[in-house]
């Protein structure tokens, strides 16, 4: 292991706010309420394309992209399409980063399975920063090391804590 880690960065809940539009269409208090079936059938009823393009951006995405860039040298972009509309998805994420992201990211990935990402070849464990707790899981269960960060629940200084005992073990 001679390398550096590659960043990977999700999209939904770490830089575009999913949960208040979940919030509003559900007319509830917390996302926490929305049932699994409900998740569900939203994303199923829902123009994809056009969801993704138009989340509002967390205050805090561009600060994140750019402390991650200074740190690491770079990142990239590791997030799920929807299984309902994989195309649709993808557009309209590509669509929102063009809008909203400053700090230009090295690749785009729009990937399930982000654990096949987790090392590279050389054995050096990748850094996966993603609010989702399975992702997290399975990406530590493939060698990686992963972050949990949920912009609207989590602080970026603690982020940028445990970023930097990665950065020097």
């Amino acid at each position: 292991m001679n390398g550096k880690p590659i960043i990977f960065v999700d999209m939904d809940g770490v830089l575009a706010d999913l949960f208040e539009y979940a919030r509003d269409l559900h007319d509830v208090d917390t996302y926490q309420r929305i049932t699994k079936d409900q998740w569900d059938k939203m994303f199923s009823e829902t123009d994809a394309e056009h969801l993704f393009s138009e989340l509002p951006m967390f205050p805090t995405a561009n600060q994140l992209l750019g402390m991650v860039k200074d740190m690491f040298g770079g990142y990239c972009i590791l997030s799920s399409p929807l299984s309902f509309d994989k195309a649709g998805s993808i557009r309209g994420k590509k669509a929102w980063l063009r809008r909203h992201i400053t700090v230009p990211a090295d690749d785009w990935i729009f990937e399930h399975e982000k654990y096949i990402y987790a090392v590279q070849a050389d054995g050096t464990p990748n850094v996966l920063i993603d609010d989702y707790g399975v992702n997290i899981r399975l990406w530590k269960d493939h060698g990686g090391i992963g972050l949990k960060y949920q912009a609207d629940e989590d602080s970026l200084s603690d982020l940028r804590d445990r970023l930097m005992r990665v950065k020097a073990p």
